[in-house]
């Protein structure tokens, strides 16, 4: 019995041994020799496609044939790539793919230039440049970290595809530069009494911390209830114990305390000239806040802002005379021309106002030389004849320059108080009909009482101030 079976298992093993040497050497297919279905080709390189050694036959004997190929490979972009073959013989079909991978290997050039003696605690230095350029994903400095150990910095930086390049450098660690402490607004801060006070804010930059400003620490305090100069101290220190502190000033001032009849040492007359215009009503709603009087010279041309001269007057100001007309051409070809605009600017005044002004302001001021072109040494026989009939005139000894090329709201505040003195006679010429001298003329107003100053309108027992009469 075991002999037969093993005979069986003899037989088996022959038949199956003539039925595989068939297959492989008789029976004929497709046949592909030495095909690799992934392959890398660095990225910019070169792909040198192999193609596909493929015939149909068998082992003794096997025939070249042609296949279609389809798919692209770009080794200019990451990625995989799909190629695909396709043969067909005799009624025969194999397709086979194969993917290319295009990477990338190389690591990036990481460039370090400078010296490390003097490094931040935190491994920034201003003494050191560095830049990193990658085959692939060109400049990438932004990129680039660093980090301190065991007073060594240690500079990497790694390009998209993962390959990474470092470098290391003994360092001393050292800070003795100050933070950068910059106050927001003025320095200087006016504030009306039982005002709220409003911090303007702050920032802080260090060269080694960066943005500190949460670390900035203010001492001081202000009491907006008392009138007085106030210190704030603003403070920070780096971590380097590096300290930079800085100051602001709170001035918290009164309302004007002006008293009609009164004449104090330190006085600011703020005149205004050639309204009332669209800015006028704004300027008097700000001098009404402040409690602050002036002195309007108006024209009488304005019909549409009459109802503003009686304001003025109703709220303590001065309605003094400029001209009704305000043309030189008319007004200064003759004493009776000047004369007649003159008292019909006044008769106008009087039935807004119900009070008769005598206090005037010449065109141009009493120094004016554009009189000349219409009569020659007018202005000398119109300032004897407005006083003797009882006029007094007023010139300025403080310019504001809003009637000039000046603008700018803060070059009109530093124009007035930069002429500002004490114990002298402060009038300033200023103009409402422009908008930028309304927008200044707060911080005139708080400087000046700020300073001890009062506003106070021009009145006939006023000094006065007078210029050179120059036709």
């Amino acid at each position: 019995m075991k002999n037969k079976n093993l005979l069986f298992i003899i037989f088996i093993s022959i038949f199956l041994i003539l039925i595989l040497t068939y297959f492989t050497y008789y029976k004929k297919n497709i046949i592909i020799k030495n095909f690799t279905d992934h392959e890398k080709v660095e990225v910019f390189n070169d792909y040198k496609e192999k193609g596909l050694d493929v015939c149909y036959g068998n082992r003794l004997s096997c025939k070249k044939i042609k296949y279609k190929r389809s798919g692209e490979v770009n080794t200019s972009k990451l990625g995989n790539y799909k190629i695909t073959y396709e043969i067909t013989y005799k009624d025969k079909t194999l397709i086979k793919n194969k993917i290319v991978e295009v990477s990338d290997s190389k690591a990036p050039e990481l460039k370090i230039e400078g010296t490390h003696d003097n490094v931040c605690p935190n491994g920034k230095t201003d003494k050191v440049t560095f830049s990193a350029v990658d085959n692939y994903d060109g400049d990438i400095t932004d990129k680039i970290k660093y980090k301190l150990e065991n007073n060594r910095i240690i500079y990497k930086v790694t390009d998209s595809s993962g390959n990474e390049t470092k470098k290391e450098f003994d360092v001393t660690i050292y800070d003795n530069e100050k933070p950068v402490l910059i106050l927001a607004g003025d320095q200087t801060v006016y504030l009306g009494l039982g005002n709220d006070y409003k911090e303007d804010g702050y920032t802080a930059i260090d060269n080694c911390d960066g943005n500190i400003t949460n670390n900035v620490e203010v001492k001081g305090k202000v009491d907006i209830n008392k009138a007085g100069t106030y210190e704030l101290i603003y403070s920070v220190k780096d971590s380097f114990n590096n300290i930079t502190e800085a100051s602001r000033t709170i001035k918290v001032f009164p309302k004007n305390n002006y008293v009609p009849g009164q004449i104090s040492p330190k006085t600011i007359y703020l005149t205004f000239d050639d309204g009332p215009g669209p800015y006028t009503e704004k300027l008097l709603n700000i001098l009404n806040t402040y409690n602050a009087k002036a002195t309007f010279f108006v024209i009488g041309t304005n019909t549409r802002y009459d109802y503003l001269i009686t304001k003025e007057h109703e709220q303590g100001h001065t309605v003094g005379l400029h001209s009704f007309t305000h043309v030189y051409s008319n007004i200064y070809r003759s004493v009776d021309s000047y004369m007649n605009d003159l008292l019909m600017l006044r008769d106008k005044v009087k039935n807004l106002t119900g009070t008769e002004s005598r206090i005037i302001r010449f065109p141009g001021g009493s120094s004016n030389t554009v009189s000349k072109k219409y009569k020659v040494g007018i202005m000398n026989e119109l300032t004897k004849k407005v006083e003797e009939i009882g006029f007094r005139y007023f010139d300025w000894n403080i310019m504001s320059g809003d009637a000039g090329n000046t603008k700018d709201p803060n070059k009109i505040v530093q124009n007035v108080i930069s002429g500002i003195k004490p114990n002298n006679i402060n009038v300033v010429l200023m103009h409402d009909i422009k908008p930028y001298t309304i927008e200044a003329v707060p911080r005139i107003i708080e400087y000046g009482l700020a300073n001890g100053y009062t506003f106070a309108p021009l009145t006939m027992e006023s000094p006065v101030v007078h210029q050179k009469v120059n036709n």
